[in-house]
């Protein structure tokens, strides 16, 4: 269930992230960026944009998809040969 969950914010991130690259866009398209409306959209868009980025770099670093952003994984001490034998005795 957690490769489910982590499949549906990868596609909300995704399209958040396109639809605020498509305001962007439409505000130069159109010219509004020497009005403060076309000012305020494209802040909004750059800000949605670059906060679902940021969550999604994080996901891919969570869910290791990409092997040199993930996180390194701790191995288990428990099984170590070393810490099973006291320090006083030798083989």
């Amino acid at each position: 269930m957690r490769l489910r969950n982590g499949i549906m914010e990868l596609i909300v991130c995704l399209v958040l992230i396109g639809l605020s690259v498509v305001g962007v866009v439409s505000a130069f398209v159109t010219r509004l960026q020497g009005d403060i409306d076309g000012l305020l959209l494209i802040l909004v868009c750059v800000l949605m944009g670059s906060l679902f980025s940021i969550m999604l770099i994080d996901l891919v670093k969570e869910e290791g998809w990409l092997a040199h952003l993930s996180l390194p994984r701790r191995q288990s001490v428990v099984g170590s040969p070393d810490l099973q034998k006291p320090v006083g005795e030798e083989s």
